[in-house]
């Protein structure tokens, strides 16, 4: 089947975005959209795949499960796939769920299911020898996570020592599988504290818990009131001791490990269906956060039959909740100037509590959003809580509209500076000189200049950690910073007059910035915020170019042949490095004795260039994110799949299938021990 230009827009604009908040959930632990908008994005993404076969790319996020593991934890490999699970959003839903495996057994079966609350906290594999808890692990990508034993033995209710029962022998190795979660009232009042003292603030209680875990001192661990609730089997050593995943909860809770009180059994789909509505009644008075019900089949004969797709398990489902909805009025419409000229309409609101939040403002995205919902100021709507960013307008309560409503216009100019609109659009104004005296709090120049600066600071570009949108907004409006290059000169005693500040976090402030100097070419190049420049083109750039005054110097015709450099992104890059105003800007940057590394440039062609790579397996000296970022600025472009276009295959201890393609293809598989001779060209 064909595929029209739209479908690939549509699809690969739902990889980039869902790829990008997968690496804010797992890695960041700082979402920016909810689950329920986060699954709705994925249901789509797996529609068009199922549409248009053809159209899957390596990189799909139904590829993966959770994230590849973060930096500073040791690896830990599971045995057995730790899987996520496929999602149901409606009674539609679990009915499909049972036609596919019962479409799978192909006979009658008589069977029941296992009901259980969907803990929203952060999966955790126990294993146990001879009943000693030994290692502790995330889930990561489902192959490999982070070991976090250290961690993990800190938390009271896990036991270090099975207790022994007569009716459940704990076998020679077993992996124990469950959710670590903080309870809700511990969670608020933690964060109060953490808003006293200045430090980090968590989005919600899953944050915190992954927070935690991640911490490579066990005494941060230790002292927050980390719970867990185990659930399901990993790997077990010998023949299976259980019939049911009934038998399974009894045998954990015969062990001494707490299990969730609200499971319950039903005997067909029905029964799910009730039991669902049941523990949704019950969700608000949970102590924990809950997002839906886990529905597996009870008989394990039945589970080791169905089996696992690629990343879910067959017999199982996840029953998600709606997205909590209320009805307000639109007391007002305004609009937030974005870094890039962008205006986006903000629905103000009468004050409404979604879900124990009280909800004041709600995003509108853009006109065509506006124009859709036909939505108008003192309009009655319904609003969707979108996690612990603006919520947004689900639609409108046309029947109550009494004509006294007024349609939205986009404004033509800002009604403080009483600049045109297009004037916002052709500057970028985080390289602002100096932030001219008309731009004042209100003002949308202030507000793009606020948004870009942001922009300068974030992870992917200058990577200076503790400057987030609050202290941004402090150092503006108490004129510390009037330009991009004023944050090098602030000191700490300016930073100490701020709210939230003592005397480390101050220092510690100060010193990610001092050492944002000592950055590699592309981030800087990402930071300036330049137009269609993202990330990877500011990679392909410093690749090719080389150094910062090569790129100043180079014209139209050389930057149209930088890889995914188009006609506009050329000529939105000459038009900036030919603006006197920022290369003024970019002098001042150089006099701060900046020094951008890049260590491929045209005049050292390294032997890696342009060879496509694929890393697979467990590595010991480097983890999967430091060897891709190695051999990119080697030249080399690393993929995830194994293709006959592929050059070479790193890897490391479990490799894997990867391993097994790449000899079939007679493509040269470096192992370990052969690496460090492999980047030196020794071999």
């Amino acid at each position: 089947m064909a595929i029209s230009q739209k479908v690939k827009k549509e699809y690969f604009a739902l990889v980039a975005e869902l790829n990008k908040h997968n690496d804010l959930y797992h890695k960041k632990d700082s979402p920016e959209i909810s689950d329920q908008e986060y699954d709705q994005l994925f249901k789509r993404l797996l529609l068009l795949e199922s549409e248009f076969p053809n159209i899957k790319t390596t990189n799909s996020p139904s590829e993966r499960v959770g994230s590849e593991p973060v930096s500073g934890l040791k690896p830990f490999n599971h045995q057995i796939p730790m899987l996520s699970l496929d999602n149901a959003f409606d009674d539609k839903d679990l009915e499909d769920f049972e036609k596919r495996f019962l479409n799978k057994l192909k006979r009658k079966e008589s069977y029941s299911y296992s009901c259980e609350p969907k803990i929203d906290g952060i999966a955790i594999c126990l294993v146990y020898q001879d009943g000693i808890l030994t290692r502790a692990g995330t889930r990561g990508d489902g192959n490999t996570g982070e070991e976090v034993t250290h961690n993990v033995k800190t938390m009271k209710e896990v036991p270090i020592q099975l207790k022994k029962n007569k009716d459940f022998p704990f076998p020679k190795e077993i992996e124990i599988r469950g959710e670590i979660y903080v309870e809700k009232k511990d969670f608020l009042n933690l964060n109060e504290r953490f808003k006293k003292e200045g430090q980090k603030v968590f989005a919600n209680p899953r944050n915190f818990a992954a927070g935690s875990m991640r911490q490579l001192n066990p005494k941060v661990a230790s002292a927050r009131p980390l719970k867990v609730f185990c659930h399901s089997l990993g790997y077990v050593d010998g023949n299976t001791l259980f019939d049911s995943q009934s038998s399974v909860i009894k045998a954990f809770q015969s062990w001494g490990l707490p299990t969730c009180p609200e499971i319950s059994l039903a005997s067909n789909l029905e029964e799910t269906k009730k039991a669902f509505s049941k523990i949704a009644r019950q969700r608000e008075k949970l102590v924990y956060e809950i997002d839906g019900v886990v529905i597996k089949i009870n008989e394990i004969a039945l589970q080791q039959e169905l089996g696992f797709s690629s990343r879910a398990p067959r017999w199982a489902i996840a029953r998600k909740f709606e997205a909590e909805q209320a009805e307000t009025k639109i007391n007002s419409i305004s609009f937030q100037m974005g870094r890039t000229g962008a205006l986006t309409p903000v629905a103000n609101l009468e004050p409404v509590e979604v879900g124990g939040v009280t909800i004041s403002n709600a995003t509108l995205h853009n006109m065509d959003e506006v124009e859709r919902l036909d939505v108008r100021e003192r309009d009655y709507v319904f609003i969707k809580r979108a996690g612990d960013v603006i919520p947004k307008i689900v639609s409108v309560i046309k029947e109550k509209r009494s004509g006294s409503e007024k349609k939205i216009k986009l404004p033509s100019f800002c009604s403080v500076c009483k600049r045109e609109i297009s004037y916002f659009e052709e500057n970028i104004p985080c390289l602002k000189i100096s932030l001219e005296s008309e731009f004042s709090e209100g003002c949308y120049g202030y507000d793009q200049f606020k948004e870009s600066l942001k922009h300068f600071v974030s992870r992917n570009a200058m990577d200076i950690e503790g400057l987030g949108s609050k202290t941004i907004d402090a150092l503006i409006s108490n004129k510390f910073i009037s330009s991009i290059t004023d944050l090098y000169s602030l000191d700490i005693n300016q930073l100490l007059s701020l709210e939230g500040f003592a005397e480390k976090s101050a220092k510690n402030l100060i010193d990610s910035i001092s050492k944002s100097k000592e950055t590699e070419l592309y981030r800087f190049i990402y930071s300036l915020g330049i137009k269609e420049i993202g990330l990877q083109t500011s990679k392909n750039i410093a690749k090719e170019l080389g150094t910062l005054e090569n790129i100043i110097k180079t014209n139209y015709e050389r930057f149209i042949q930088v890889e995914d450099i188009g006609e506009v992104a050329a000529s939105n890059l000459v038009s900036f490095f030919t603006n006197q105003k920022y290369l003024q800007i970019l002098e001042n940057f150089k006099n701060l004795n900046f020094n951008l590394s890049n260590e491929i440039s045209n005049n050292q062609e390294s032997h890696l260039q342009n060879k496509k790579i694929v890393i697979t397996g467990t590595l010991n000296s480097f983890s999967r994110n430091e060897l891709k970022e190695i051999l990119e600025k080697m030249g080399a472009k690393v993929s995830s799949a194994v293709s006959k276009n592929t050059d070479y295959l790193i890897s490391g201890s479990d490799p894997g299938s990867k391993i097994k393609k790449a000899s079939e293809l007679n493509i040269q598989i470096i192992d370990e021990d052969e690496l460090s001779s492999f980047l030196q060209n020794d071999q």
